[in-house]
């Protein structure tokens, strides 16, 4: 399928980590543009995006509404600053809206309360201190912040002239969407669904208490669509929905099999991250190898796989007595 001949375009932003990129998408249509996610708020980003506007000579006024998969900053950072050059809506999910509301303009509280979890389940402090630190500098790359709208799952958004469904795909984000189009078997999947790599699924406070759970159930349900051709925010577009879902899913299986092995003896969720994930990473790396982890230990005590409790002033996870 020729995407532009159904008005979709792709643009590649830069961005400051290893995964040093994120492709969002411009649909055009009879009565003008939309935007699927916006990128980091940092210079080559909104250069991207002026060379795409100018190369396409795409007016601040022909951008009729911005959608947002998820609220995390690669998608959500330009969203202010989209929408005060074109005054266009800013959609997103109803969940991820108040996540943004509690980690973007409320930042402090948000970042202390990441600091407190991974010091409870073992990060030393020090470093915890740095991993946070390193987070609101992120912070800074998110404003000015957007008026949000909420869009409903179930309903419809059109993006460009595609009459999109709007899903619901937990998992990554609580209130992570996916835009599907029936009629020509377009999924924009975001983070939900990727070619390559695995979506990081994390623990986060004020966030579901097992995310793993909601986007394992979102893969199964993912089983029915009939989508053709997925557009993900990282990786080349691709079609085996399918297959893609059942990887996805073995690589769950070996994962949860594997840190429930290195905690059954007893053990930290920092002492399992390590384990896994090593120890070069960035602070950036750092932060979702202890999220991640701490998501994959959580749901195997839901079930009854491990048990966890306080040892002093730091949770330990261990094989559930037989």
């Amino acid at each position: 399928m020729e995407l532009e001949h159904r008005g979709i375009h792709r643009v590649r932003l830069p961005m400051p980590f290893r995964l040093d990129h994120v492709y969002c998408y411009a649909v055009e249509g009879r009565e003008g543009w939309c935007i699927v996610d916006c990128g980091l708020n940092i210079p080559s980003a909104r250069a991207a995006w002026e060379e795409f506007m100018a190369a396409h000579n795409i007016a601040p006024r022909d951008i009729r509404a911005v959608y947002l998969t998820h609220y995390h900053p690669d998608h959500y950072g330009l969203a202010g600053w989209w929408q005060e050059q074109t005054g266009a809506p800013v959609y997103m999910s109803a969940v991820d809206a108040r996540l943004a509301g509690l980690y973007w303009r409320n930042c402090r509280p948000a970042a202390e309360a990441v600091r407190e979890l991974f010091v409870r389940h073992g990060m030393p402090p020090p470093l915890a201190k740095d991993v946070i630190e390193n987070m609101l500098e992120l912070m800074a790359t998110l404003s000015p912040h957007p008026a949000l709208t909420t869009l409903e799952p179930g309903g419809e958004a059109m993006l460009g002239d595609l009459r999109c469904r709007v899903l619901l795909t937990p998992g990554h984000s609580d209130g992570h969407l996916c835009f599907y189009d029936p009629d020509h078997g377009i999924l924009f999947s975001g983070d939900h669904l990727l070619p390559k790599i695995t979506s990081n699924i994390s623990l986060w406070p004020f966030a579901h208490p097992d995310p793993l759970k909601n986007f394992l159930q979102s893969l199964r349900e993912n089983l029915n669509l009939k989508a053709r051709i997925l557009l993900p925010a990282h990786g080349e577009a691709f079609t085996n929905l399918a297959e893609r879902v059942e990887q996805l899913l073995a690589h769950h299986r070996e994962r949860l099999a594997l840190m429930r092995d290195l905690a059954a003896p007893g053990a930290t969720a920092f002492e399992v991250s390590r384990a896994v994930f090593g120890d070069r990473l960035t602070l950036h790396e750092e932060r979702f190898a202890m999220a991640e982890t701490l998501a994959h230990l959580v749901h195997l005590v839901g079930r009854g796989e491990l048990t966890v409790k306080n040892e002093g002033r730091v949770r330990v996870f261990a094989a559930r007595p037989r």
